[in-house]
């Protein structure tokens, strides 16, 4: 009769043991990651040419249509036949708010647009 006992103990404490070693293996690897978000140095160009914005954060061109400012993945079909890549654009530094057609006006008076095809250097806008 011990002997029956002391192997239904065994058993027992086998089977105890188990469970407790998957619960404790469930909880060991639940872990929380922490995100940080990043901030570019430039988050606007400005086309003097297009008077429009390139969003550097979300890929995203910001153009007026009707009056309305679009955001878009791309520019409109009228504007083909305009390079982007002639480096006839301005650096806006400083300028991290979500609409920087705020400042369209100052923009349009310190850099007019100019419809050369010649390759020029970009300027900067520190944002005070």
């Amino acid at each position: 009769m011990r002997t029956r006992l002391r192997i239904l103990q065994l058993i027992l404490f086998l089977l105890l043991q188990s469970t407790y070693a998957q619960v404790v293996l469930e909880t060991v690897y639940v872990s929380k990651q922490k995100t940080a978000k990043v901030v570019p140095a430039v988050r606007y160009y400005y086309y003097p040419n297009l008077q429009a914005y390139y969003d550097t954060c979300t890929g995203q061109y910001l153009y007026t249509k009707d009056g309305e400012w679009i955001t878009a993945d791309f520019l409109p079909s009228n504007y083909r036949g305009y390079c982007l890549f002639n480096n006839n654009y301005v650096l806006i530094e400083g300028f991290t708010e979500d609409e920087p057609y705020t400042l369209i006006n100052e923009h349009k008076k310190k850099y007019p647009a100019n419809f050369s095809s010649k390759r020029r250097k970009d300027h900067a806008i520190a944002q005070n």
